[in-house]
C-alpha cells in the first residue's frame, strides 16, 4: 500500500506557519500573561468575576 505524505506535510507546514505567527504576536506584545489568565480563571464563579484579559496584560 502506498503511503501519501501530503496530508502530513500540509499539517507540518500549517503548524510551522502558526508557530511563526504566534511568536510574532508575542514579540509584538500581543500575548496575555499566565498571571492575568490565572487571576481571571480564579475569579470565575465568584461574586466579582474579572473581565477576560486583553493582549498586553
Amino acid at each position: 500500500m502506498k503511503t501519501d505524505h501530503t496530508d502530513r506535510d500540509d499539517w507540518e507546514a500549517w503548524k510551522d506557519e502558526a508557530t511563526r505567527r504566534s511568536l510574532a504576536q508575542v514579540e509584538a506584545g500581543l500575548g496575555i500573561s499566565a498571571k492575568a489568565m490565572k487571576a481571571w480563571a480564579s475569579s470565575l464563579g465568584t461574586d466579582n468575576p474579572l473581565p477576560l484579559p486583553q493582549p498586553g496584560q
